[in-house]
C-alpha cells in the first residue's frame, strides 16, 4: 500500500507551502489521480485521516479526489 507514503510526501509539500505563505490552516487538499495509475483512490481516502495528523496545517483538512485520464498523480489544489 504505497498510498500512505505518497500522502505523506504530498502533505509534507502542502505543509512547506503553507509555512512559506504564513498559512496556519489548510481547509482541503485536492489530488488528481489518473485512471491508469497504480493508485487506489479508496486507499487515499482511508489513509488520509492518519496522514493529515502528521502535519500541523493539515490536521483539520479534508481530502478531495478528482479522477482523470492518464497515469499521473498531482496535487491539484490547496484551499486555505
Amino acid at each position: 500500500m504505497h498510498e500512505l507514503g505518497v500522502l505523506t510526501r504530498a502533505l509534507g509539500r502542502v505543509q512547506r507551502a503553507a509555512e512559506e505563505n504564513r498559512i496556519a490552516l489548510v481547509k482541503s487538499v485536492t489530488l488528481e489521480v489518473g485512471r491508469d495509475s497504480s493508485y487506489v483512490p479508496a486507499y487515499f481516502e482511508k489513509l488520509f485521516p492518519a496522514a493529515r495528523e502528521l502535519f500541523p496545517t493539515t490536521r483539520l483538512s479534508e481530502l478531495k479526489i478528482d479522477i482523470v485520464d492518464g497515469s499521473g498523480l498531482f496535487i491539484k489544489e490547496i484551499a486555505y
